[in-house]
């Protein structure tokens, strides 16, 4: 039987170990995850499919959406459980872990079509199955003083992981086995530390579920806080979804598009772009969360990155000179990783000593998957029989107006500051 000791208290401050080892388990997540989506699944496809790549690649990313979905909160609510019965949840995690492993196994060895669908399913309900729990271990463990400096390491790994398509794609630039292989290798070594060495004790039971159903408006205060802040994010992710999603069509029909030097196309200028904003946007997510730790506010500066963020988009619809689209994608990056880095600190705050905070943040996750639905629907809808990029402007500019309503949202929290 799983056990923690005994010490609760709210104060006790973890051991920077801990933060690396937690921080190196998420950036293993991303990697499993973000080489895999954007390089080796797209790649193999095309090699399976060829002129229907397209076709069956949107396909696969739908399906997936799905599961991912569905998997994340079964997960979540499963790990709550063990929780609840064993004290850790260091098995689910192993689990998640081993299932992984057998995942990249498959996707190595797809013959077709129907072999790489059957496999990436599988590799959604692995990677969900350790995400889950892992997630929720910021509410189990981490003191609120420590939440917004564990949340920057968490959200820092996303694009940090962007670095290991880099190295995949110069390792191995045809469709390979092999790449399939070390990517999950490599996320598998990432988390390990966490299972080996992690201290599952002093779980944060501060707060319990039983010890709120004797307050009826509190309890009512919490769900509607939470409420708040899945709107809010939501809002915020499919803004972000729009820009990430669409930003190279936006570019190739795009004024700002000739502004470049006229050798360069969208691919190019892509580039040129992501890199400072990507180095912007881990910095950001850092100091986002230690500042919000170290003036012991959430929503102050998580309504400052949603106003960054809405006037991030609108600056990039209105055509500036490439310098100042720079800036705004720039921009753009950084508030949208330090709104992620403060509010998963502001979120595991709501949830702490919830007994079902696993599944909470499972829900939460919901904002993630939701968008992958949302956006292409009204982007099809949108550019139905229209020119893409001034639409694309205008949904710049409705997206802007959606970060409002975020930080309207942010401002109704009231059971956190």
């Amino acid at each position: 039987m799983e056990t923690d000791a005994s010490d609760t208290a709210e104060e006790r401050e973890l051991p920077r170990s801990a933060f690396t080892m937690y921080g190196l388990a998420f950036f293993g997540v991303h990697c499993a995850f973000m080489p895999l989506v954007v390089l080796l699944l797209p790649r193999r496809v095309e090699a399976l499919a060829g002129d229907a790549a397209p076709t069956y690649l949107s396909i696969l990313l739908l399906g997936g959406a799905v599961i991912a979905t569905a998997s994340h909160v079964a997960a979540g609510a499963v790990s709550d459980r063990w929780l609840a019965r064993h004290g850790s949840r260091r098995t689910p995690i192993i689990g998640g872990m081993v299932m992984l492993a057998l995942a990249y196994v498959l996707l190595a060895l797809a013959p077709n079509m129907l072999g790489l669908a059957m496999a990436f399913g599988a590799f959604q309900i692995a990677l969900n199955a350790a995400f889950a729990p892992l997630g929720a271990l910021l509410a189990d463990y981490f003191p609120n003083q420590q939440k917004g400096w564990m949340g920057g390491l968490m959200n820092a790994a996303l694009p940090a992981s962007v670095g290991a398509i880099s190295a995949i794609a110069y390792a191995f630039p045809q469709d390979n086995a092999a790449a399939f292989l070390l990517i999950g290798i490599v996320s598998l070594i990432l988390m390990f530390p966490l299972i080996v060495r992690w201290p599952f004790a002093a779980i944060i039971e501060e707060k319990s579920d039983k010890g709120r159903t004797a307050i009826p408006a509190q309890e009512q205060a919490l769900r509607r806080d939470f409420l708040m802040a899945w709107m809010a994010r939501l809002l915020i992710q499919i803004g972000a979804a729009f820009v990430l999603n669409y930003l190279y069509l936006y570019l190739a029909g795009s004024p700002v598009a000739s502004a470049f030097d006229a050798d360069d196309n969208a691919s190019d200028i892509l580039a040129f772009l992501s890199w400072p904003a990507a180095l912007l946007a881990i910095a950001a997510t850092l100091l986002a969360g230690r500042a919000s730790d170290a003036i012991e506010q959430r929503k102050r500066p998580l309504i400052g990155a949603t106003m960054l963020f809405g006037l991030s988009l609108v600056t990039l619809a209105i055509y500036p000179a490439p310098f100042g689209f720079l800036i705004a994608y720039a921009v753009f990056h950084a508030s949208l990783s330090s709104f992620l880095s403060i509010d998963t600190a502001l979120v595991a705050q709501l949830v702490a000593g919830r007994q079902s905070r696993g599944t909470l943040l499972g829900v939460m996750n919901l904002t993630n998957t939701i968008p992958a639905f949302i956006v292409p629907l009204l982007a099809l809808l949108a550019f139905s029989g229209q020119a893409l990029q001034p639409v694309l402007g205008v949904i710049f500019v409705c997206c802007a107006v959606g970060a409002l309503a975020a930080a309207a949202c942010i401002t109704a929290i009231r059971t956190v500051d």
